[in-house]
């Protein structure tokens, strides 16, 4: 018993959290950040609260890991083997580790087909180059003093393109690489991130220098470089197609087996290859659905609906572009071809590419008097680093042909943000509901604000004319929990955990679109035994709700996938879209003066906690819903179970109700155990039918952490005491080892199961309350 014990406290992290609340994983670490298919790869995760980490989950369940065992048989801390099987694709997915205090945030892990090399220092130079060969990975960590060195053969006109992946993988990273020969004359640079392409001069050797932006780096500044001649996509022409359907589309990047020059298709002054493909896209069902993706999608991209495309050249797979689900017919532009005016059929989809600088893109469309349609442009949601412009003008002539030119709306990119500073669904893509007030042509320019090249033809775009079709998606976030200091502005990663007798939330965003501001009931489905989650509705017009979950005293541990979906009548259809889920990557001290970098998560998740009971547990004693008559005063009891040291005053207001919010707070007095809410329906005015809502507080207290892991090393203490007292000579040696580990870990566990100061939002269970349409006789 004392070797698990002393193996259990070796496997503690313990860091100051800049929040002081109940401890939760956090995971900032993987290294290596992926592996190869068909291998076996170690990894070290580092973080906070990873306490008895037992496994890593995956969000390709295809891939599983075990702890890592020392010459002993024990485990090593925070260290995993991962096995990824030789039929796993390449991609990216989310990596989450489960341990005593639950489930982690999400990291990016990538899964390559191509050798991988791992640098075992952060200490280079031009002397000590790494030698690496070509179609090859290496993983490494950049230095704070010193650039990464590394060094590569090749053949003249070879076209090498070298990839550095950072914030496509959740790194800090600022990447900056160039490639130099040997007498030190740089031949090539990327000053911005992402692509280096380079073609050989020569036969030869050739070095490769990177480095952090700001020469930043450590632990938590990594590195994923592919050094490659494979193909690389830089977009695809149309950007969307329909689902279902198979047709021709093509593909502008570097290194395309059997591709051709593209006529006067340049990217950042580097001339483009082309290569027509023929593709084939899922069906209409999988449109609103949650789409996994190997892509880093951002919060602003979060209600585009698109897949994975990889091409499968002969020299081995590209990197994925995302190609889009179209609504309507999908009209091409040929991107070889000058630009030209050209009239659209509405509604459809036009897949184009911006202009040089001073060259808009320019369409016509006919409309009627009154027609309604809604014109929205894709393009930093594909991707792009661009700031659409929109010009709408209305076209007309006199009898004597004289064209007349009037304006309608000029638009710019949309602001409406419905996850505030900590995710950020806002974009630099244009959305406009446009209604034709006279019959006749229309004019629409489209230009990219950011393109300051005259000579530089730039990045593709969708554009989408549409009828008025209200829709939604639906985002599930974790709920931060909250600062010490009210002043402080902290946005972090964090995860949904219940420990017994809990209830935490979810944050749901609703991202309406053309004007739905129509009720959506929640629902979740996929939850472990002994949790509850009994819905919500976001009302009509709102942004979002909170989603309650409510874990059993007797719960076991348990993480995994959720699935949430939103059930709302659009119009006389009844249709259901299943919940995205959204993290904070990294800590921010304050949103107000740093961006927060947020991005889609692969799964919606959550985690149990067996080991350890909420601090205070508040339900209502009725645990049907608690009927009304509409007008009358209702009067509902609560029952308030205090644990630890948490028996402060309670302020609880009433949230998940539109019509409670002028309901003032209930106060609780400090180490009181029951009280009753009292709600005037005829002063709130709910209508009739079944409403759920929950009771919210902050309060601080003392928390207490692994008090029976302490109590059972004390009394394997008193045993190993009580043996070494009794011990013959021969064995006395042996049993004051035995007591001085006992003491060890005794001691070790006496400080971690003090009390500790925590600042918390506790959650009621879910209170239903059922007016009836009138008083009962």
């Amino acid at each position: 018993m004392t070797s698990y014990l002393a193996c259990l406290v070796a496997s503690v992290l313990v860091v100051p959290s800049l929040f002081a609340q109940l401890p939760g994983p956090r995971l900032t670490t993987i290294f290596p950040p992926g592996g190869r298919a068909g291998t076996n790869v170690e990894v070290l995760i580092t973080g906070d609260n990873l306490d008895e980490a037992t496994r890593l989950l995956f969000s390709n369940t295809n891939l599983t890991s075990k702890p890592k065992l020392d010459s002993k048989g024990r485990p090593e801390a925070n260290k995993f083997i991962v096995t990824i099987p030789d039929t796993v694709s390449p991609g990216v997915c989310d990596a989450r580790v489960a341990g005593r205090f639950g489930l982690s945030n999400p990291r990016a892990f990538a899964i390559g087909d191509l050798p991988e090399i791992q640098v075992p220092s952060m200490e280079f130079s031009v002397s000590t180059a790494l030698e690496v060969p070509l179609n090859s990975v290496v993983n490494g960590r950049l230095s704070p003093v010193f650039p990464v060195w590394l060094k590569f053969k090749a053949k003249q006109g070879q076209r090498v393109l070298v990839n550095c992946q950072t914030v496509e993988l959740d790194f800090r990273t600022e990447d900056v690489l160039s490639v130099q020969d040997v007498n030190g004359l740089v031949l090539a640079r990327n000053h911005r991130g992402g692509l280096l392409d380079f073609t050989a001069p020569n036969d030869g050797e050739f070095r490769l220098r990177l480095h952090d932006a700001t020469f930043r780096g450590g632990d938590e500044y990594f590195f994923r470089l592919t050094v490659s001649t494979r193909p690389w996509i830089d977009f695809i022409h149309p950007s969307a197609g329909l689902p279902g359907t198979k047709s021709k589309y093509t593909l502008y990047g570097r290194n395309l087996t059997g591709g051709t020059p593209a006529k006067d298709v340049v990217l950042n002054g580097i001339s483009l290859e082309q290569l027509d493909v023929e593709i084939e896209l899922p069906g209409a069902g999988v449109l609103g659905q949650n789409l996994p993706s190997s892509l880093l999608v951002r919060p602003g991209e979060a209600s585009l609906d698109g897949v994975d495309y990889q091409l499968n050249d002969p020299a081995g797979f590209s990197n994925p572009v995302r190609l889009g689900l179209a609504a309507a017919p999908v009209i091409t532009e040929s991107l070889d071809a000058p630009p030209q005016l050209r009239k659209l059929p509405v509604p459809c989809e036009f897949s184009g590419r911006y202009r040089p600088r001073g060259t808009p893109v320019t369409l016509t469309f006919d409309a009627k008097k009154g027609d309604v349609w809604w014109l929205e442009v894709f393009s930093q949601r594909l991707g792009n680093p661009t700031a659409a412009a929109m010009l709408i003008e209305r076209v007309s002539k006199n009898d004597k042909g004289e064209e007349t030119v009037s304006l309608v709306a000029e638009v710019a990119g949309s602001d409406a943000n419905a996850g505030g500073q900590d995710f950020n669904t806002a974009s630099r893509d244009p959305v406009y509901r446009f209604e034709a007030k006279d019959d006749g042509l229309y004019r629409l320019q489209l230009r990219d604000l950011f393109n300051r090249n005259p000579g530089d033809t730039r990045y593709p775009f969708r554009l989408v004319l549409r009828k008025e079709s209200p829709d939604f998606q639906l985002m599930a976030l974790p709920a931060q929990p909250p600062p010490a200091n009210e002043n402080i502005r902290i946005a972090s990663p964090w995860a949904t955990n219940l420990r017994r007798g809990e209830t935490q939330v979810m944050r749901l965003l609703a991202l309406r679109r053309d004007g739905f501001n129509g009720e959506i009931e929640i629902t979740a489905d996929g939850l472990p035994d002994g949790v509850t989650c009994g819905g919500v509705k976001i009302p009509e017009g709102k942004p979002g709700a909170l989603l309650a979950f409510t874990a059993r005293d007797d719960v076991t541990a348990w993480s995994g996938a959720l699935k949430i979906i939103g059930h709302a009548k659009i119009g006389e259809t009844e249709v259901a879209r299943e919940a995205r889920g959204g993290a904070v990557v990294w800590q921010v001290p304050d949103f107000n003066e740093e961006q927060v970098a947020a991005r889609i998560t692969r799964e919606v998740v959550l985690g149990t906690v067996s080991n350890e009971s909420a601090p205070i547990t508040i339900e209502s004693t009725e645990s049907k819903p608690i009927e009304a008559a509409a007008g009358t005063k209702i009067q509902i009891p609560l029952k308030i179970t205090r644990r630890d040291e948490f028996n402060d005053t309670l302020k609880l207001k009433a949230v998940g109700v539109a019509g409670l919010d002028a309901l003032g707070e209930l106060e609780v007095k400090a180490k009181t155990n029951a009280a009753t809410l009292e709600i005037d329906l005829g002063k709130f005015k709910l209508p009739a039918g079944l409403h759920r809502f929950i009771l919210r507080a902050q309060t601080t207290g003392k928390y207490r952490s692994y008090v029976a892991e302490s109590k059972t090393a004390d009394e394997a203490l008193k045993l190993a005491e009580k043996e070494a007292g009794e011990a013959s000579a021969e064995g006395k040696k042996t049993a004051e080892e035995k007591k001085a580990a006992a003491q060890k870990t005794a001691k070790e566990l006496a400080e971690k199961s003090k009390p500790k100061d925590a600042t918390i939002l506790v959650y009621s269970a879910p209170i239903s309350l059922l007016i009836n349409p009138e008083e009962k006789k």
